[in-house]
């Protein structure tokens, strides 16, 4: 009986496990919920010919564990600074349908993306792919860490793929440039948020590819890891909402993020702001790699 007892009681917490899963987006009455999937939801579609599941953390990550056909495309691969500072573009448009097409991706794919579930990764490869027009991506909402919190199931096979073609079709309008940049200065048309640590933010801590510490003039800080808890997924509606209303940030607002390499901690608050209805939200591309190695160009700390 004792035995039949605790089976009965295991039972429940998996089912409980898995329904909070699926449903965790769905109860943060978010504007545009679709763009996150839960875990409880990813497990159910594993394995569909048409679902391509991309892990962006680094290589060696991944030849350690991954979820069941992910194939691996760290995220900061798809950030050319020679691009960014041509024309906004994170890398080519032929890059991009190289890299994506190799991963097996064509425009009837429902990709899902997800990382360690200790940073931005996915966030990047999200706005890779919807910059260049695939709009059928999601992100796993608490990455790889919630995976395993859950003992969901990992494997380190690597899938065998079938390349496809995937056409880019970029979209200028999502990302400025450094003269746009330089312009906004005088005109103030956006307010300008700088999603990197308040360290790096004051001019203490220069990260690598950065030439000179501080800030853009008049940008707002706000750090990336405030739209997160402690599993990396990200706050309820309601939360994310007062951190930019407490900035004076609303959803009429025009928005230029910005971290260190223009893609990971910039495109994760740009995700949690289209997330809630703030669609009014552009990259500047270029970040603080491009700003801080021009002396001409002002700083702040």
């Amino acid at each position: 009986m004792k035995f039949a007892y605790w089976r009965f009681q295991l039972f429940l917490l998996a089912v409980v496990i898995a329904l909070s899963g699926a449903t965790a987006s769905a109860d943060q009455n978010y504007a545009r919920p679709e763009l996150l999937i839960e875990t409880g939801d990813l497990a159910k579609i594993l394995g569909q010919p048409n679902v391509r599941l991309i892990d962006a953390v680094e290589a060696t990550g991944y030849q350690r564990a991954h979820i069941a056909g992910a194939v691996n495309i760290f995220y900061l691969d798809l950030s050319r600074l020679d691009e960014r500072k041509k024309n906004g573009f994170p890398l080519s448009q032929a890059e991009a349908e190289k890299v994506f097409g190799d991963a097996g991706i064509d425009a009837g794919t429902q990709v899902i993306v997800y990382d360690s579930g200790d940073g931005p990764s996915a966030s990047g490869v999200w706005f890779v792919l919807d910059f260049f027009g695939h709009k059928n991506v999601r992100v796993l909402n608490g990455g790889f860490r919630k995976w395993m919190k859950e003992n969901r199931p990992v494997t380190q096979d690597v899938p065998t793929l079938e390349k496809k073609k995937f056409t880019a079709k970029p979209d200028a309008g999502r990302v400025v440039t450094r003269a746009w940049m330089e312009k906004n200065l005088r005109t103030k048309d956006a307010v300008v948020v700088d999603t990197r640590s308040f360290n790096e933010f004051i001019g203490k801590d220069m990260r690598p590819g950065a030439s000179r510490g501080g800030h853009i003039p008049g940008a707002t800080h706000l750090e990336w890891t405030r739209f997160s808890d402690k599993l990396n997924t990200f706050k309820s509606a309601e939360q994310l909402e007062k951190a930019l209303n407490q900035r004076g940030i609303t959803k009429d607002t025009k928005i230029v993020t910005y971290c260190q390499s223009g893609i990971g901690r910039s495109t994760d608050v740009a995700l949690a702001m289209k997330l809630i209805g703030y669609d009014n939200v552009v990259e500047y591309s270029g970040s603080w790699e491009e700003w801080s190695v021009d002396p001409r160009l002002p700083i702040e700390r």
